[in-house]
């Protein structure tokens, strides 16, 4: 017959076990919530300028570093300087710079440019702020490049850029309608001293 003690240790080897099947593992491991809301989305709406490298083009604002001999020109490589506007008008205020390099990166395919580049804004509360993105442009057609990464205002981005080639393009001018959307982590520290608020579309200034 077991001991008073024995039964005690029993007991303590045995109930958490026991309460461990019987209990929700919510209430074993509560899963922690931010104190702050943890994410904000904006969207916006730009078009960006593509001035093509060519000799009888001044006002490029792309230089080919590497012109590949493969077919389709596999391996090409572009370093580009773009600038994104509120309009179609590429002489409106610069809102951003879109800083990059794209390479021709298809053996069966002409036009498949693999793009990376950051978006660094000019102007307003988002002045100094970056975008990270990547993805495929291919000639002519729509497209998305994912937004990866962000700097100041863009604390931890992630979103998409969904994109078009606009009608009002030029064989000089390359434009390109652009949808932005952009989830975002606030900074905690200035959360907390209260110098944050959720941002919506209507009230990024971008002037």
């Amino acid at each position: 017959m077991a001991s008073p003690f024995g039964v005690l240790v029993c007991l303590l080897i045995v109930l958490p076990q026991i309460l461990a099947i019987s209990s929700p593992i919510d209430e074993i491991a509560p899963l922690k919530t931010c104190q702050f809301p943890c994410m904000i989305e904006v969207n916006l709406h730009l078009f960006l300028h593509q001035f093509v490298d060519g000799p009888n083009n001044p006002n490029r604002n792309e230089e080919t570093l590497l012109q590949a001999s493969f077919p389709f020109g596999f391996g090409t490589t572009i370093v580009h300087d773009w600038t994104l506007t509120e309009t179609t008008n590429s002489r409106d205020t610069v809102v951003a710079r879109v800083q990059g390099v794209h390479v021709q990166a298809c053996l069966t395919k002409p036009n498949r440019w693999y793009t990376t580049h950051n978006i660094e804004f000019q102007q307003g509360r988002l002045a100094g702020s970056t975008l990270q993105v990547m993805g495929i442009t291919a000639g002519l057609e729509s497209g998305q490049w994912s937004i990866v990464g962000g700097t100041g205002q863009f604390i931890m981005a992630q979103g998409i850029i969904s994109f078009t080639n606009h009608p009002a393009s030029t064989f000089e001018d390359g434009i390109k309608e652009l949808n932005i959307r952009v989830r975002f982590t606030r900074d905690i520290t200035q959360a907390r001293n209260g110098l944050y608020h959720t941002y919506y579309p209507t009230e990024i200034a971008l002037h």
